[in-house]
Order: C-alpha cells, then sequence, then structure tokens
C-alpha cells in the first residue's frame, strides 16, 4: 500500500530538500512541518534555501557548460518577488529580469547588480524608462515610442540608454509542438501573432536603423520569450534557431551584430504543475541548454562574428521546487460517496489552478506513513469551490492534521490574493541558518488597510449604529 513516504520517494528531484522523520513528519530542509506551524502559524510557505541556490548553480552550469562566450542567468522576478529570495540568489552572483517599477525595486533592493538586469514591459512609461537609464539596466524595448522617450532621456541626462529589442518569432517549426498551452485554439504561430510582445524582424530592422542614428543609445542586442510551451528540448532549439536566423538577417540588413542574445525564461523543471499531470518532466534542463545553444550556435555561425553574450530570464525553473505550502485540515465532510477535506490554505493562494489547471503534488505531511487508503477532494474554505486537489490518495484525514502542496515558489505569493478577506499566508526560510521568517502574515486589517469611508458615510453609518 502506497504511503505518503512511498509517494515522495518516486517525486523527489535533485535539488529537494525534503525528507520524512522517524516519526513520519515531512521534513523541509531539516525542519519539521508540524513544529513550523507551531512557531509560525498556519497555513504558511516554507522556503528551502539550499533548494534555491542547488536550482540556480545547476541552470547556470547547464548555459556555461554549452556557451563559450560569457551567460548571465537573470532570476525573473515576476515569480517570486519575495524580497529575501532576490537578495539570496544576488548573493549567488544572479542578474535580474523585471517588470515595473516594482519589480526593479526588489531587484535593485535585493542587491543584483544592475548591469546584469534587463527591464522588460510592452507600456513602459517615461519613469520607468528613465530609472532604468539612470541606474544603467538593459531595456527590452517592446514599443517603438521607447526609442524616442530613450533618446530624450539620455540627451537630458547625459546617461547611455543601453536597449534591445524585443522580437516576435514565428517559425514554421513551432507547429509541431502541441499548443494547448496557450488556450487560444489555435496554433502556437497563431498565438504568438496575436500576442502583444516584440516585434517581427521585418519592423526590427527600420527600429534599429533609428537606435543606430541616435546618439546617445546603444543597441546591445535582440531578446525573445515564448514561455514554457513544451517540455521537449526541441521546441527550445525552434526558438534558439529563429533568434539566430534573425540576428543574421538584421545584420546583413542593418550592419549592427548583437553583443548580446537575450533567450528568454519558461525553462522547464522535472516536477512541473504547469504541465497539468501528475508525471515528471522526462527531459533535464542539461538537454534543454545543449539544443538550445547547439542551434543558436548553428543559426549564428553563417555571419561570421564573435559569439555574443548569452542572457536567459528563469523563474520558475530556479523558484518552483523551493516552496512547499504547510496547511492545517479543518472541516472534513463525507456525503454522496464523496469526501471533502478543507484545509486553511486555498487557490487564493495557488492561483495558478483557478487561472491555468495547474496540477500540485499533495503530502500528508504530518502522517506519511499511513496508508493513502482513502479518496478525497482537498479544498480551501473560500466561497467558490477552491479545489486543491481533486480525487487524490490520501489517509482518512482529520482535524489539525498538516497537508503538504510541493512546488509552490512560483507563480503563488506573486499573484495571491485577498478573495472572501482572507489575510495571506507568512512565509519563512530555512536552511544552515535555522527557520527565519521572511514575509510577516498579513492581518485583516492589512487587508483593508488602503480603503477609507467618505465622512458623509462614516457621519451616516454611525447614525444607523446609534438606532
Amino acid at each position: 500500500m502506497e504511503t505518503g513516504r512511498s509517494l515522495l520517494s518516486r517525486l523527489l528531484v535533485p535539488s529537494d530538500r525534503l525528507d520524512v522523520s522517524p516519526a513520519g513528519m515531512l521534513r523541509i530542509g531539516g525542519h519539521e512541518a508540524g513544529s513550523l506551524l507551531r512557531d509560525f502559524g498556519s497555513p504558511l510557505v516554507v522556503v528551502a534555501e539550499e533548494t534555491l541556490r542547488a536550482n540556480y548553480r545547476r541552470i547556470r552550469d547547464a548555459f556555461v557548460a554549452n556557451w563559450p562566450a560569457a551567460v548571465n542567468v537573470m532570476y525573473a522576478t515576476k515569480a517570486n518577488s519575495t524580497l529575501a529570495i532576490r537578495a539570496l540568489l544576488s548573493d549567488e552572483g544572479a542578474g535580474g529580469d523585471c517588470f515595473g517599477l516594482g519589480e526593479l525595486h526588489a531587484t535593485t533592493t535585493g542587491g543584483t547588480d544592475p548591469a546584469r538586469v534587463v527591464m522588460n514591459g510592452s507600456n513602459k512609461g517615461r519613469e520607468e524608462i528613465a530609472e532604468a537609464i539612470r541606474l544603467g539596466i538593459t531595456i527590452n524595448v517592446d514599443g517603438d515610442d521607447e526609442i524616442d522617450m530613450a533618446g530624450e532621456i539620455a540627451a537630458a541626462t547625459g546617461r547611455e540608454a543601453r536597449l534591445n529589442l524585443r522580437l516576435k518569432l514565428m517559425p514554421e517549426g513551432l507547429d509541431g509542438f502541441s499548443a494547448a498551452f496557450f488556450k487560444t485554439g489555435g496554433t502556437i504561430r497563431e498565438a504568438v501573432r496575436r500576442q502583444k510582445w516584440g516585434f517581427t524582424p521585418e519592423a526590427a530592422s527600420g527600429l534599429v536603423r533609428r537606435i543606430l542614428a541616435r546618439p546617445g543609445l546603444r543597441l546591445r542586442g535582440y531578446s525573445v520569450h515564448l514561455g514554457r510551451f513544451s517540455a521537449d528540448p526541441a521546441a527550445s532549439a525552434v526558438v534558439a534557431a529563429a533568434l539566430g536566423e534573425a540576428a543574421c538577417r538584421l545584420h546583413r540588413e542593418t550592419g549592427a551584430w548583437p553583443a548580446m542574445l537575450d533567450i528568454g525564461g519558461g525553462w522547464p523543471r522535472q516536477r512541473e504543475p504547469e504541465s497539468r499531470a501528475p508525471e515528471l518532466n522526462a527531459f533535464a534542463i542539461e538537454e534543454h541548454a545543449a539544443a538550445a545553444c547547439g542551434a543558436l550556435r548553428a543559426a549564428l555561425a553563417p555571419a561570421g562574428q564573435a559569439l555574443p553574450e548569452l542572457w536567459l530570464e528563469p523563474g520558475r525553473y530556479i523558484v518552483g521546487n523551493a516552496s512547499v505550502l504547510l496547511a492545517t485540515v479543518g472541516a472534513v465532510k463525507r456525503d454522496a460517496g464523496l469526501a471533502w477535506a478543507h484545509v486553511d490554505a486555498s487557490t487564493n493562494d495557488l492561483m495558478r489552478i483557478e487561472t491555468s489547471q495547474s496540477w500540485y503534488h499533495l503530502l500528508p505531511a504530518s502522517r506519511m506513513d499511513d496508508p493513502l487508503d482513502a479518496e478525497l477532494d482537498l479544498v480551501g474554505g473560500t466561497c467558490i469551490p477552491s479545489v486543491i486537489g481533486a480525487r487524490r490518495a490520501m489517509p482518512v484525514l482529520r482535524r489539525g492534521d498538516v497537508v503538504a502542496i510541493l512546488d509552490a515558489g512560483m507563480y503563488a505569493e506573486a499573484i495571491s490574493n485577498q478573495f472572501n478577506s482572507i489575510p495571506r499566508p507568512a512565509s519563512v526560510l530555512v536552511g544552515p541558518a535555522g527557520a527565519e521568517a521572511i514575509r510577516r502574515r498579513e492581518t485583516i486589517a492589512d487587508v483593508f488597510a488602503t480603503h477609507s469611508i467618505p465622512e458623509r458615510l462614516r457621519r451616516a453609518a454611525g447614525m444607523r449604529a446609534r438606532a
């Protein structure tokens, strides 16, 4: 009979810091789940420091091994903007991908070297561009008026503006892969065509000339980002080859050769909620790096130019399995031949379930040696179904049991919400220094901290209360 311990043994990937105590309690980075909840409250996000460091080093080493020029691995802050995580990755030497002034704040507050940072976004304003220029950050240009704003700011401040052009690439090879991830009902190429991001090579040619002709602007190169649409390394090769071909074309048309190429993020992991299925990905990051780098080098070779620096923007790969969401079981209901176990977390904390049908692995953290001999739906307590996991094998859960939701590091805290006016969980970092709080638990006062009631309504409310 399967137990939580045996299930975990089948799910483990090399960077996990998960094991089970002799008493049958899940441990994260050597800390028992039950003890963490007693010390910090429930629900609780637990981040394993050693997992973060191992993931960053592995993806860095995979690309360094396959690219003879310099490599800059830029952590994509959008995946998880927790400042302690950003600071830890800066300590490792990671660059940064940021979107807007908020993520730029997180990136710089976390100690990231501005020379290793890109600013993305399809609707940048003057304030964002000015701050990027002030700090020496590279701007991934995604609107033609950004060139004019950058030129005006550079002239006014005497600072150089470092620009990339984000490209829209639609190679025929994309349609050899399933388009299900895009949820548009068409092909991948059509989905990419309809997305707001990037310039086609035809449009980019004129923009390159504008940048080259304007004092104070320096064209660094080009970027492309399609996101995670396939776990097959062949998909990475198709995108990389298209980027190399576009760079060669633009070189022929404008004379500009890139000093760097940014090949974006979306790099698949082995245990992937975003795959919408429980099976582990059969391919390792080393295979993706070899496929992408090999295809890019081959596509660039006809130009006979020096290889540019390689920049990439992984987020989910670095933080995905570094966080576990611990939750405590409350009400358990059995009726109509079914069973539901409520926990004090909800899909508020895992919004990718609602928006992208992400599939998370669940463990009975406080009863890892008990047989998984019952089937139930694990649900949150909000006034929507809030199904965290449907028809899952578990022990017969009781109020007070602890459940662990794996792979809660990416796009969980970053897009969590306060639906039903529920405060969001605390977060702790576990590692060589012990267990350290890195995000305090919200209170109900925090939920309403930005609200105000006009005085006229306060007076009316007071009159009704007295009546």
